[in-house]
């Protein structure tokens, strides 16, 4: 029932979800469309505006273009009336050919004539490139002069029939009325200056502008200029827009049709005093506003589309959010898991580079090295090259070996196995080392204790059957020579007699121990087990042991740490104790030295060393001493060193035989620590 209403609930979501997902579409669908047209009408708007700026400002530069006109029209004629008054200061009566020649050299001039009332040339002088004919209106012009002396000059100029050059006529009065001036100049530059500058010109520089079609200068009269052939366009008084805009005083714009394309046209009235009032037409292409239309139309119907398909996309992200939340969780939790065992796990991994630097490892690797850590660390500098050569193994046919090792780690012997297999990059070549360490010590240590116990049990077995085929007779002896003791008393010799038998029941006293206590080694004797503080415990032994100490002039030290409680059968633990301490007191050989006892804990193990400054167990000799019947004195019954590691074994811990700091056999004991402690 509970699986049908989330069922049910999960459709009405996903039926709501279509829903709104529908309507926020057509409303983006709607805002895109209203958008696109303002869009459009924006940058409609914007291209008129660039259009009526360009259109003032071909205005402005009509203006200027028609003053810069003026002026160079007024240096034209300024220029020439200083010439005519040089030659009037000469006294035009009186000049000859040669004065006028040298006027027209100086001036750079093409000819100089001086003209009477009769209209005849009275003195002329011209350049020999030029010579000395002037074109029949120049006369005219000078009877005209001489008919309205009110206008007193008068500047022509003749542009020739090829137009190849242009010439300068200057004529101007004197001031008696009774002579008139001719000046004849090349006027290339003035020509030249004023299509430079002129508004013709100006127009069609601007009209190559891009995006220009047309600038028509236009009258009531007809088209002054135009920047291009127009072909057949209408009279102002024809089209009532540019008949409207003669009575306007602003910029109007209007889409119009022009040889088979929709321009924007721009329009302005224009007037000054040189041509008649008029309008300036410009027209704009629409090319690059219907490129930016399709433009913007494209990108908001992208963008539309774009934003109906991340609500699609977030309508899925939604539906999926708890799934995926889910499989987070799961995936945390699962690599948090597998982080955890990697860190924790007691084997050993390694990832070695091709140079044999440690590129990873976990924290097993470094404490079964002894690393604080290991990341840098040389391979080499961990495992020596003659054991694992990282070289010869990277550049190796052979991609995974296993080597078992023993090292020395923090002063201690380890057995290390150690796995290497080769890590191959995508070029299938070898990119570094995994290792995997496994430190068995411990497997080692039981294998020896379990060699050493098969080997206990066989001889122990073998040994109690002898020994209780010994102690029969034995038993039988003591008796005899107790008898012999108590009821038979020798004529002579008595006391050498008494001191005889006397040996004869010690001996046989002292062989029952040796059977008594071999037969204990034998057997596997598991009493009560009680909980035991080591320091206590061994601070009472060494104050029974001190005064023995002190006989042979031996320090007994005891440095233990308070706490260290373990579970034993204080009886045995008395026992492992003793035999320590004989063991040193025999190494000492009755001579001054050192009794040393310390004891700390070393995590969930308490830790005891028994150490002495005698001549110490050869290195060679460690594994066997704890053999029953091995010994190296000549007194020894080899039974002391068995019997302690016998007793800890029984205890779950170990025995090691190392080097004490004064040279001597330092005895190191490892107790499993009671949960008490």
């Amino acid at each position: 029932m509970l699986d049908r209403t989330n069922q049910s609930e999960r459709i009405l979501e996903r039926r709501v979800q279509a829903i709104v997902a529908i309507i926020i579409s057509v409303a983006v669908f709607a805002l895109t469309w209203v958008g696109i047209r303002k869009s459009r009408a924006d940058s409609y708007q914007l291209l008129v505006n660039q259009g009526a700026a360009f259109t003032e400002a071909l205005a402005q530069a009509s203006q200027n273009a028609i003053v810069s006109e003026t002026f160079y029209d007024y240096f034209v004629q300024k220029r020439y009336a200083d010439l005519v008054a040089v030659l009037t200061d000469m006294k035009l009566d009186v000049l000859t050919e040669q004065d006028l020649l040298s006027f027209v050299l100086a001036h750079d001039l093409y000819s100089v004539a001086v003209y009477d009332s009769s209209i005849r040339a009275v003195a002329v002088a011209s350049s020999e490139s030029r010579g000395s004919s002037r074109p029949k209106f120049v006369d005219d012009e000078v009877a005209a002069l001489f008919a309205s002396p009110e206008v007193d000059f008068v500047l022509l100029t003749d542009e020739g029939e090829t137009s190849v050059e242009t010439i300068h006529y200057y004529l101007q009065m004197n001031s008696r009325f009774d002579r008139v001036v001719v000046l004849s100049c090349d006027a290339g530059y003035h020509t030249e200056a004023l299509q430079q500058t002129g508004i013709g010109y100006l127009a069609q520089n601007m009209a190559g502008e891009r995006g220009v079609e047309y600038i028509i200068y236009q009258s009531t009269e007809g088209i002054i200029f135009a920047s291009r052939r127009l072909g057949n366009m209408l009279a102002i008084e024809s089209d009532p827009f540019l008949s409207q805009m003669l009575d306007s005083d602003t910029i109007a714009s209007r889409q119009f049709e022009f040889q088979g394309q929709t321009v924007l046209e721009l329009v302005r009235p224009f007037s000054t005093r040189r041509f008649p009032f008029g309008l300036f037409r410009v027209g704009l292409s629409l090319d690059s506003y219907y490129a930016v239309s399709r433009g913007l139309t494209y990108q908001m119907l992208i963008l539309s589309a774009v934003l109906v398909c991340f609500l699609l996309v977030a309508i899925l992200y939604l539906n999926s959010r708890a799934r995926r939340k889910e499989l987070k969780r799961k995936y945390t939790r699962i690599k948090t898991v597998t982080d955890r065992m990697f860190e924790q796990m007691r084997t050993g991994v390694a990832a070695i580079d091709r140079a044999g630097s440690v590129l990873f490892a976990n924290g097993a690797f470094e404490r079964i090295f002894g690393l604080g850590d290991s990341l840098g660390k040389r391979w080499s500098d961990i495992v020596p090259a003659s054991d694992m050569n990282h070289e010869e193994f990277i550049s190796g046919r052979q991609e995974s070996d296993e080597t078992e090792l023993r090292l020395n780690v923090t002063g201690e012997d380890r057995y290390l196995l150690v796995a290497r297999s080769q890590l191959v990059d995508k070029e299938s070549e070898t990119d570094g080392v995994v290792v995997v360490v496994y430190d068995i010590t411990r497997m080692k240590e039981f294998e020896a204790l379990s060699t050493r116990r098969q080997r206990l049990s066989e001889m122990g077995n073998l040994a109690a059957g002898v020994a209780h085929e010994i102690r029969n007779p034995l038993n039988t002896i003591a008796v005899a020579a107790q008898r012999l003791a108590s009821e038979f008393s020798p004529a002579e010799n008595e006391d050498e007699y008494q001191s005889f038998t006397q040996k004869i029941r010690n001996e046989t006293t002292r062989l029952n121990e040796i059977i008594t206590r071999f037969l204990a080694l034998s057997r596997d004797e598991q009493k009560k087990q009680t909980p035991v503080d080591l320091e206590d415990f061994l601070s009472q032994l060494t104050g029974l042991w001190k005064v023995e100490a002190e006989t042979f002039q031996a320090e007994l030290e005891l440095d233990v740490e308070d706490g260290l409680i373990i579970e034993a059968d204080p009886d045995r633990l008395k026992q492992l104790f003793h035999n320590l301490f004989n063991n040193a007191r025999e190494a000492l050989d009755g001579k001054p030295g050192h009794i040393a006892i310390t004891g700390n804990r070393d995590q969930d193990v308490a830790r005891i060393v028994f150490s002495d400054s005698g001549p110490g167990i050869p290195e060679d000799l460690r594994d066997r001493v704890v053999t029953p019947y091995f010994t190296t004195k000549d007194a020894g019954t080899g039974l002391g060193l068995p019997t302690v590691h016998q007793i800890i074994t029984d205890l779950n811990g170990d025995m090691t035989i190392s080097e004490s700091r004064w040279g001597g056999a330092a005895i190191v004991l490892r107790f499993p620590l009671s949960k008490a402690s």
